[in-house]
């Protein structure tokens, strides 16, 4: 019952079926103390040699790219065989997404599972996430990439949500600083838009974004900077990121992320960095609508996070900017654009195929509209050549 539940303002459910453990050497700890017979193990290729996996003597699977469709089946058939009851998965979302594919198919026959009733059944499914952001690691979807078309499809269902969740400071301890802000911004942005959807948003889902968008935000100054992380500082960052991903399977995501995976299909950039394009139109937009309900965030970023207080939307994107123009984040952006200029036309086309975006956003939203939006986000890392027709265009 109530499988397929999406708030309404007349209607708000919560749901999350996983568990969480959290704190140094939690993944040791469950690997000498606690690991069922039947282990097999999905890592990042670069975790391949480390110490716990090889340990661990189980059967091996490697994530080596984004996660394909062709990879899952191949990983597939390197585990089945062992039959495992358990499956570890330890990496970063792309890592996550496979594991959760093959368990998928190791309970139900099928990759192509959709809103399949959680029924306890094996394997289990364990996620130690080496990253921070994604939100896989708790969340109920996996994506899969199709290389032909470029599309991302996304499976969702309770019962893809992992089993233990196991967050361990210690394996974000070698991440280089771009990796954990892309990570750290993409777990703000879940944060941020399951806060202000229209329709779908509920206080239950509101508290995580007011407890953990704040602590990402405490944590940014050093990102910015280049400075090492403390294990506290880690493990602020992992907690926001899997409380954002039990955000997003409860409340649906926003017109930025339909803005950035449209642009996905047509530039070679990582999900986070597609997102950032279009930060600050976005927030333009929604920044009168969204000033009553945002007023409490800014108030608690203030008390957690007063290096950059007063926050304000103003200041939530100034913050980004400048922590994505320091670690060069932003002219990696504008070399894809210029490697591979970026449609509008085609872009407005992906968008359109989201019937959700319109009745989501917290302000009316037509398609003049949402092309100048769109387009404003694409100029900004254009070269002029290229921008000046996308903004004439629009208008």
């Amino acid at each position: 019952m109530y499988e397929r539940l999406y708030n309404t303002p007349q209607r708000h459910g919560f749901h999350w079926p996983g568990r969480i453990v959290a704190g140094e050497g939690v993944l040791a700890g469950w690997l000498n103390g606690e690991r069922p017979r039947g282990l097999a193990i999905i890592a990042d290729a670069a975790f391949a040699d480390h110490p716990l996996v090889l340990a661990a003597d189980a059967p091996l699977a490697l994530v080596c790219r984004e996660p394909r469709a062709e990879d899952a089946e191949a990983i597939l058939r390197r585990i089945a065989p062992s039959n495992p009851e358990t499956v570890l998965a330890l990496g970063g979302g792309a890592t996550l997404d496979i594991a959760k594919a093959v368990t998928a198919h190791l309970r139900h026959g099928s990759f192509a599972v959709r809103d399949v009733p959680r029924d306890g059944g094996a394997p289990a499914l364990i996620a130690a996430p080496t990253t921070a952001g994604s939100g896989s690691e708790t969340s109920r979807f996996f994506i899969l990439a199709d290389p032909a078309s470029r599309a991302k499809i996304a499976t969702r269902a309770w019962s893809l949500v992992p089993d233990l969740t196991l967050l361990d400071p210690g394996l974000l301890a070698a991440a280089p600083p771009r990796l954990l802000l892309l990570g750290a911004f993409d777990a703000a942005i879940h944060l941020w838009e399951s806060f202000i959807a229209r329709g779908e948003k509920s206080s239950f889902t509101a508290a995580l974004t007011l407890t953990h968008l704040p602590r990402i935000l405490a944590v940014l100054p050093e990102l910015a900077a280049d400075r090492p992380l403390s294990p506290a500082q880690r493990l602020a960052l992992m907690e926001a990121s899997a409380m954002a991903g039990v955000a997003i399977s409860n409340v649906r995501t926003g017109l930025m992320h339909t803005l950035g995976e449209a642009l996905s299909a047509q530039v070679n950039l990582p999900h986070p960095a597609t997102l950032r394009v279009f930060l600050a139109p976005v927030m333009a937009l929604y920044e009168h609508a969204v000033a009553d309900d945002a007023a409490p965030l800014w108030r608690m970023a203030d008390a957690v996070a007063p290096a950059g207080a007063p926050w304000s939307s103003d200041a939530f994107v100034a913050a980004w900017r400048e922590a994505f123009g320091a670690l060069k984040v932003d002219d990696a952006i504008a070399a894809a654009f210029e490697a591979t200029p970026p449609s509008l036309d085609a872009l407005m086309a992906a968008v359109a195929r989201d019937t959700t975006i319109a009745k989501e956003n917290p302000t009316p939203l037509d398609p003049g509209l949402l092309r100048l939006v769109a387009a404003a986000g694409l100029a900004v890392f254009q070269h002029p050549q290229a921008a000046h027709p996308a903004a004439v265009n629009a208008r």
